[in-house]
């Protein structure tokens, strides 16, 4: 019974929460109060907004991941991977944003260490934690399949509510437009050649949007019986179409040809997964 009445708890909280963000962020989309990516100044430390989303995503998701995993054979080892996982996702985040953006770091190294003010790469986060949990699974002899499924949802959390960190920091915004919910941005954040333009799309909404719906898909998915694996390829593949469809609408990111550097590693990260998708659901051994 008390599940039951926490389950519907979160599920009428999180609407009202999410409505209330959006209401005290009105203001700051009007640009009627300028945003400010700095919480809390003391001299000898900065607290940024921007960490402190990130901070509370991955406690909610960490939260949600110990309580899925309580009195199961998974418990313990959870345990012993977060602050691993944890460790690699920073480094990894932190290192595929600096190899992207290299020229903005090598004059200063320093400032390769900065992740107050952001710039993250949530694919290098992805990529160094799932290595980190493949060698674990290998060390203790257990299934990484399994160990991904459960972590899923924790890492669609962070991902939702990190999100706002990039409207505190004006960054990872879209094109122009007048829409309703239009997001102001300082003419001293604005991309070269929009520099007359106020309102662009808020494309960090459209992502927070997108994740939560995959969230939801996912967890209406753990009340079946499903191999171990589908619900971390359901959530590769439809991320990975969201950050596709996400990036026509960024106009602060880096391309490849005609496509964003994300698109395209997205597109990869679709094919491989379709394919092996396809060969272990059929069985189809691939010819050499």
């Amino acid at each position: 019974m008390e599940s039951k009445l926490l389950k519907y708890f979160w599920f009428i909280f999180t609407p009202i929460l999410a409505i209330g963000i959006l209401f005290w962020l009105t203001p700051y989309f009007k640009g009627l109060i300028e945003i400010n990516p700095v919480l809390l100044d003391l001299g000898w430390v900065t607290i940024y907004w921007y960490g402190v989303f990130l901070l509370t995503g991955t406690v909610l998701g960490l939260w949600w991941l110990i309580k899925q995993t309580k009195k199961t054979i998974l418990e313990s080892h959870i345990l012993n991977l977060i602050p691993i996982v944890i460790l690699s996702g920073i480094v990894g985040a932190r290192a595929v944003f600096v190899i992207l953006k290299w020229s903005d770091f090598s004059s200063n190294l320093a400032s390769i260490f900065s992740l107050q003010g952001g710039g993250v790469s949530i694919h290098g986060a992805l990529i160094f934690g799932a290595i980190a949990i493949l060698i674990y699974a290998k060390i203790y002899k257990l299934s990484p399949l399994k160990i991904f499924d459960v972590w899923v949802p924790a890492v669609l959390i962070g991902q939702i509510v990190g999100r706002f960190g990039n409207f505190f920091n004006q960054e990872a915004f879209g094109p122009p437009t007048n829409l309703p919910w239009k997001m102001f941005v300082k003419e001293s954040l604005r991309p070269e050649g929009f520099e007359n333009i106020n309102f662009f799309h808020p494309t960090f909404i459209y992502s927070a949007i997108g994740l939560s719906l995959i969230l939801i898909i996912v967890i209406l998915l753990k009340r079946y019986q499903l191999k171990p694996g589908t619900v971390l390829w359901i959530y590769i593949v439809t991320y990975s179409l969201l950050r596709i469809f996400i990036e026509f609408f960024r106009i602060d990111s880096d391309y490849w040809g005609g496509f964003t550097v994300a698109q395209w590693a997205s597109l990869l990260i679709v094919s491989i997964s379709l394919a092996t998708g396809l060969i272990l659901k059929y069985k189809i051994k691939p010819k050499l």
